[in-house]
């Protein structure tokens, strides 16, 4: 297989401190950052998503950033396109191309290839949308736990578009759509790399998370989902995401401010354990404690000048 661009990667949980590593890691290498965060995409949603700001967008280039409305789709396999593109311009300009980012298969996809899922027959597609239509969502969601339970924990019974793709998935193929995103179609990863994670003992990076939610409240959270509702539904898949689903259900009155709080930061909590789990599965991660910065730096140059 050819091997491309040597690039370096920056992976891990929320709030663990990646976007400070990453820009840290630009800055000494003169390095540009491609950003790998299925939210992050969207336009407007910038507080939600601790997207870099712009302030810091101009320390240094960042791509893979503002990329469509909250109504529009993008799909792992339309970034490993997009981020593969960024590389080469990247190397071109011979700067180091940074992958930074928390959203596993993105990464997974960029670096491996996604496996093809085989087509849904339409009388499976047919079932799951009169499950939907006649019981709705959560009904949808308790079946998904009885054909894949681990599949069902790691959505919220909420969460409408993922809950029927997977039990159209499983239903039609009679594998879960995790074990499909485990696979890897390219045994060696496309591009040489140097991937890091910073690692927080639990309840360090559960109290990280605690704060950095009350942070984004105070810079404005609420403001700038009062301004997606003007044009778009609370419906979206964007807007069930976690957190904006929470304001969402406070400006109707459905959660107090305190329960609001709460539920943001358990759904946060939730989302890191998992991250946690699909990184620890990935092969050549060094995983580094979050004071290890000048180790993780002489390891990098050490690469580099291979």
């Amino acid at each position: 297989m050819e091997i491309y661009p040597k690039i370096v990667v920056v992976v891990g949980p929320t709030a663990s401190g990646k976007s400070d590593l990453a820009l840290r890691l630009a800055q000494e290498f003169d390095g540009e950052l491609i950003c790998s965060d299925s939210m992050q995409v969207y336009r407007q949603m910038d507080i939600g998503t601790a997207k870099p700001t712009p302030d810091v967008q101009k320390i240094v280039p960042h791509h893979q950033l503002d990329l469509i409305d909250p109504d529009e789709s993008y799909s792992a396999g339309k970034y490993a396109r997009d981020a593969s593109s960024i590389i080469e311009k990247v190397a071109a300009r011979k700067r180091l191309p940074i992958l930074v980012g928390g959203t596993g298969l993105y990464y997974r996809t960029l670096m491996y290839g996604i496996s093809k899922i085989p087509s849904i027959p339409e009388k499976h597609r047919k079932k799951v949308t009169g499950w939907h239509s006649e019981h709705g969502t959560y009904y949808c969601w308790k079946e998904l736990q009885k054909l894949d339970p681990e599949g069902a924990v790691r959505l919220h019974p909420n969460d409408t578009a993922r809950i029927l793709r997977s039990l159209e998935v499983v239903l039609s193929t009679g594998t879960t759509l995790a074990e499909f995103q485990q696979d890897k179609p390219f045994a060696e990863a496309k591009y040489s790399f140097h991937a890091v994670a910073l690692e927080w003992e639990r309840d360090v990076l559960y109290e990280r998370i605690n704060k950095r939610t009350l942070i984004m409240l105070d810079s404005g959270w609420i403001t700038e989902v009062e301004k997606l509702l003007t044009r778009y539904s609370p419906q979206l898949k964007p807007l069930q995401a976690i957190g904006y689903r929470e304001v969402i259900q406070h400006l109707q009155d459905k959660l107090e401010w305190g329960e609001m709080v709460e539920e943001i930061q358990k759904r946060t909590r939730q989302y890191a354990k998992r991250q946690m789990t699909w990184f620890r599965k990935e092969n050549n991660i060094g995983w580094h404690k979050s004071d290890d910065i000048d180790e993780i730096f002489d390891k990098i140059k050490v690469y580099l000048e291979k």
